[in-house]
């Protein structure tokens, strides 16, 4: 088995952070070990944080360093004061200058990805259950996001500009692979979190429910128009077939009364996604939280979700992208999640037994 990595510095990406604001005084961070809620909600404020003070420096509010500049000589500097005002002034124009020059230099920087054979070490040999079960393991001090935190990792996460995702200020919906702007988040014209891995099929509670990488921006209307479907085209013997499956998304998606076929180039973001969550969810859960399963046969009853031969198909068709790549990794330095072994993994994987098999672990052949 082989694992892709960007830890080398060709495959490097960088991020715009404020690293003065993080007590980082120069070099690259490694900032993958955040292993609580508590930790996990620090980082996101921290983040938000950072965004905030870069827009203001460098964003809509101001265009040049002397505008801003302007604005703290008219505001907080009395002209009256005549020469000791312009003293201040200067110095209002260095510290900006400076601040500015920081700016730049932090842009530059570029964060070493995890070690992914480090990560992935001792699956190398394994097959079927077994190489299930060690992954488990590997994840297995799994810690989701508060709810209401999803809004702002999505907004990382699935950023229109995945080489500046904080500084970005739209989203790419799923679906409809449209760009909106971040700030229609949850609004009714906007877009909402969209669950891959319908809540409806054992995502009740638990840390299932909030796993970021099950959750995607999506387009509120479509959203609600897939609904709780299970993926796959639609079936040869159905004469209900909308293509695309509404008209608010992409036009190479297709829906039936119960299958939905998303944009062909997410499709296999979109299987990888539920393979790990039969992963990281496919054995009993010390919060309480039901076994999730891939099938051929979906149930909501069984926490059985599909289509599981289509799913492996996807995969084959459509492998990672860079987009996704990235995503991935930033699950781990910006969430302190976990990630993602069908990401990672390069080599193909057939839907049979032995390999990386995941039919082999839902009783399929």
């Amino acid at each position: 088995m082989q694992w892709s990595s960007c830890s080398n510095s060709q495959n490097s990406f960088k991020f715009t952070t404020l690293k003065l604001l993080a007590g980082v005084s120069s070099g690259a961070v490694k900032i993958c070990n955040w292993k609580t809620p508590k930790h996990l909600q620090l980082r996101l404020n921290l983040r938000n944080l950072q965004i905030s003070f870069f827009n203001k420096l460098h964003g809509s509010n101001f265009n040049t360093t002397r505008e801003l500049c302007d604005l703290i000589r008219s505001r907080w500097v009395n002209i009256s004061w005549g020469f000791s005002s312009w003293i201040v002034y200067m110095y209002c124009i260095c510290l900006c200058l400076v601040a500015e020059a920081h700016v730049d230099q932090i842009s530059s920087v570029y964060y070493a990805c995890e070690n992914v054979e480090s990560y992935y070490a001792g699956v190398q040999h394994l097959r079927g259950d077994k190489l299930k079960k060690k992954l488990n393991t590997i994840i297995s001090e799994h810690q989701s996001l508060p709810y209401t935190k999803v809004w702002d990792a999505i907004k990382i996460l699935d950023a229109a500009d995945v080489d500046l995702p904080e500084a970005s200020s739209d989203v790419v919906e799923i679906y409809s692979l449209q760009i909106v702007p971040k700030s229609l988040a949850g609004k009714p014209d906007g877009w909402n979190r969209e669950h891959l891995w319908p809540r409806s099929y054992g995502l009740i509670t638990h840390q299932s429910l909030t796993d970021v990488h099950n959750i995607r921006a999506a387009d509120a209307n479509v959203n609600s128009s897939r609904g709780n479907k299970y993926y796959g085209e639609c079936s040869p013997d159905t004469s209900h077939c909308l293509k695309p499956a509404t008209k608010e998304a992409a036009p190479d998606t297709e829906t039936d009364k119960k299958r939905w076929a998303p944009p062909l180039q997410v499709r296999g973001d979109i299987a990888r996604a539920l393979m790990y969550m039969a992963v990281c969810y496919g054995f009993p859960q010390s919060d309480g939280g039901v076994i999730l399963r891939l099938s051929d046969f979906p149930r909501t009853a069984n926490n059985e979700m599909g289509l599981l031969t289509t799913l492996l198909r996807w995969n084959d068709l459509d492998p990672p992208s860079r987009e996704e790549k990235l995503r991935n990794e930033r699950l781990v330095t910006l969430l302190g999640l976990l990630r993602n072994a069908r990401v990672d993994e390069t080599s193909s994987v057939k839907a049979q037994k032995g390999g990386l098999s995941w039919g082999d672990w839902n009783g399929m052949e």
